[in-house]
């Protein structure tokens, strides 16, 4: 069997235009989409999560357990965390306008693999993998061919002129098929995907954590890379699956940012209502999710170390302004909730 790799023009990758373009349309214009909540938004605390979450998927992706905790407290420190596997890849989408150079690879490989040697490997690749007890086989160029592998890989990088998120999808590829070095080559391969996706996002901030996407559906990505090495060129399959992970990512982050966005929904809804301080406190409760829905007034009275009957004239104003309604049961037990929101 020969890899794709053992083709003579075998960087010459080829696709379904159509299909591929469809998807990218609607990963596109969900991209779009979560960048317009985000900036509506903020990123604040949620960007330091979906870093952690990346970082630890990317680990776990080879096998490789991290503390999630630990993670976040380290991406929290940012440049004065003490983990240079950390700070590699947050470099990696901070500065990610700065070229991806033979020197910036052998320290991210440094950092994130077992071998300190700053140079190529100078062994043959093999990788064997089992995945749903099939064994997944597939031999990396070999080491005399490196050099010039790289040199072809990094300059079709820094000047392809293509859709950045194709330029992603085939850059993971392309570089984990290479196999450079002894270890690490799939860590390194998304620490670039993450890199050229911030990029041609134009940010310096991740917005989406596409390893634990990758992570959740690690048996397709490795049975898909390995269909897609052991092929003549055609990256179709592979294309269309890491837009569909894309997609998945940002549905995610979406959802992270729903609390939010019903707030600022809510204002706009009432922006021309008047409430009391009470009632402020009472919708401010709700709408950050520390007063669950349904409510009791017995809960509503917690809120204010108030009577019972306090709390009902709240909630009674609140339901003739038509922003609270009850939930269908009566006496003392009646709940409450926002108009339109869900049972």
């Amino acid at each position: 069997m020969l890899y794709i790799h053992q083709f003579p023009d075998w960087t010459r990758f080829r696709f379904d235009s159509p299909k591929v373009l469809q998807a990218l349309g609607q990963t596109r214009l969900a991209e779009g989409k979560l960048i317009g909540i985000m900036q509506i938004c903020g990123l604040k605390d949620i960007e330091a999560k979906l870093l952690a979450e990346d970082i630890v998927a990317n680990y776990a992706i080879d096998g490789y357990m991290l503390d999630l905790a630990n993670t976040l407290a380290e991406v929290e420190l940012k440049s004065k965390g003490s983990q240079n596997y950390i700070k590699n890849y947050l470099g990696a989408i901070q500065n990610a306008s700065a070229p991806l150079t033979e020197e910036r690879l052998f320290n991210w490989h440094s950092a994130m693999g077992q071998n300190k040697v700053l140079k190529f490997r100078e062994v043959p690749s093999e990788v064997q993998t089992t995945i749903d007890e099939k064994q997944l086989h597939f031999v990396g160029p070999n080491p005399e061919r490196l050099q010039s592998e790289m040199k072809n890989f990094l300059s079709w990088f820094e000047s392809a002129n293509i859709d950045g998120v194709i330029k992603a999808a085939i850059a993971h590829f392309w570089f984990i098929t290479i196999r450079p070095f002894a270890d690490a080559n799939g860590r390194l391969a998304r620490a670039i995907t993450a890199m050229q996706l911030a990029r041609t996002e134009n940010t310096t901030h991740c917005q989406y954590a596409l390893n634990k996407q990758i992570n959740i559906h690690k048996s397709d990505y490795f049975k898909i890379l390995a269909r897609t090495q052991a092929a003549s060129g055609d990256l179709t399959e592979w294309i269309l699956w890491f837009l569909q992970m894309m997609r998945n990512a940002i549905k995610d982050s979406e959802e992270l940012f729903a609390s939010a966005i019903s707030r600022i929904q809510f204002r706009s809804a009432h922006a021309n209502d008047t409430f009391s301080a009470r009632e402020q406190q009472l919708l401010d409760e709700i709408m950050a999710g520390r007063l669950a829905q349904p409510f009791t007034a017995k809960e509503a009275a917690a809120l204010f170390n108030a009577s019972h009957d306090t709390a009902l004239r709240e909630i009674q104003s609140l339901m003739d302004k038509g922003i609270l309604e009850t939930n269908k049961k009566g006496g003392r037990s009646m709940r409450y909730k926002l108009v339109d929101s869900h049972p």
